[in-house]
């Protein structure tokens, strides 16, 4: 393990976020977002684009959340699968749903290429191998049921298929996509803001909303440093929702994941292990998620290393391992980066839009949020503006709660050893 270890995002090498020290309005405002990641700055972008006046607050920087600390991976599974959807909803609605996911990716493509955002965007594809022939079954199974009623651009490969996008002996075949790709994270927040600033809107951050109150005429937002009006309110807080709003808190489960980035190594040996250079996601319960860097000299891997918490040595070490897993050919590489953000879960396992008592939200991507949230708060602003394109297929979807729930998720590790038993056992 390397002594020197750091423990920011690797993202943060090329784009750490920055203040943002804007005034506070001395007026009301149209528009006040809490939440400064891609999907607030999204929205705010939208909404100062048509000439309103927007102000994004946060509790911390611009893309100080898991905007800046996800893998980078743009992709546009959702997690009930076509299948799961039609069982939910039926089949037109499931279409729905699921040409929305497919939509949020050419929507991040438009979106980087208007604001001429430098992010190192590659939509070469993304791979996700399978663990077990069962695994490759039920993927094979979802994978026609889009091919009939959505004509994705992907294949199934068997195992010697799957060596083409990753050389790893681990798997037995897996799902390759076309389409989507991935991005550097930190770079496509920062290009997010600076949009957002062109355009007109002001961004207060570290600045934490205290607390909301309902006016006649909008909304009165508490700070340390005064009060903001607004004549609408958005949260946009995704796993970092707290008491400010308990409506969304007891709605979304905030779930940890950790990524590690090895030290620099030779091109050639990253360029073998990433013949193709497509993002790469398993099919473990625990699982992992993968890539070579944009500049192509590191691995970075993800997922959830440990049960209960844990320093980030021992998270490091935990991944570490599992990297070695998927490639020995990387036991002698020294890691030079671990860091942690918080992904958001619904209990549904989609993501949500809608308002409640007039307060607009969109948030709870489960892990896939790259494509989706900015997506998601575009069409918040398009909502706010009256315009039809902002409508949904998620837009009528309940937003569930439980009663056991209050917006801690006591329950997780219960759930977690739950799912190393299986992937142990092959369940």
């Amino acid at each position: 393990m390397n002594e020197m270890l750091q423990q920011t995002p690797y993202w943060w090498e090329e784009a750490e976020p920055q203040p943002s020290l804007s005034e506070l309005p001395m007026e009301p405002c149209d528009v006040l977002i809490i939440g400064g990641g891609y999907t607030g700055l999204s929205a705010a972008l939208t909404l100062s684009k048509a000439g309103l006046k927007v102000v994004v607050l946060d509790a911390e920087l611009p893309g100080y959340g898991a905007s800046s600390r996800n893998g980078g991976m743009i992709g546009n599974l959702l997690k009930p699968g076509l299948s799961g959807l039609i069982e939910m909803f039926g089949l037109e609605k499931a279409i729905a749903i699921y040409e929305e996911a497919l939509a949020s990716v050419q929507f991040i493509q438009d979106r980087i290429a208007e604001e001429a955002i430098d992010c190192d965007l590659n939509i070469n594809g993304r791979f996700y191998p399978a663990v077990l022939d069962k695994h490759l079954t039920a993927m094979t199974r979802e994978f026609e049921a889009r091919q009939t009623h959505l004509q994705v651009p992907e294949e199934m490969v068997d195992a010697t298929g799957g060596k083409e996008d990753v050389d790893s002996s681990i798997y037995v075949g897996g799902l390759r996509q076309f389409h989507t790709g991935g991005l550097h994270p930190a770079k496509y927040a920062k290009g997010l803001a600076a949009a957002v600033e062109r355009a007109g809107g002001s961004i207060i951050a570290p600045l934490k909303a205290e607390e909301i109150q309902k006016e006649v005429d909008g909304y009165r937002v508490r700070t340390v440093k005064g009060d903001i009006r607004c004549r609408q309110l958005v949260i946009a807080t995704n796993g970092y929702s707290s008491d400010l709003f308990p409506f969304v808190q007891k709605r979304v489960i905030p779930i940890g994941s950790t990524i590690i980035a090895t030290a620099e190594l030779s091109e050639n040996l990253v360029a073998s292990l990433f013949p193709t250079k497509r993002m790469i996601t398993d099919t473990r319960k625990m699982l992992s998620y993968y890539r070579p860097s944009p500049d192509g000299r590191r691995v970075l891997l993800g997922g959830r290393p440990t049960v209960f918490q844990a320093s980030p040595a021992d998270q490091a070490r935990a991944l570490g391992k599992r990297l070695t897993e998927i490639f020995p050919q990387l036991k002698t590489a020294e890691l030079s980066h671990v860091w942690s953000g918080k992904v958001a879960y619904s209990f549904n396992f989609l993501p949500t839009i809608g308002s409640h008592d007039g307060i607009y939200y969109a948030m709870g991507y489960c892990g896939s949020g790259v494509a989706m949230s900015g997506y998601m708060g575009h069409k918040i602003a398009l909502k706010l503006l009256g315009d039809p394109a902002g409508e949904t297929a998620f837009d009528d979807l309940p937003f569930e709660d439980r009663f056991y729930y209050n917006g801690k998720p006591w329950f997780l590790p219960a759930a977690m050893i739950g799912y190393r038993i299986r992937d142990a056992f092959g369940f």
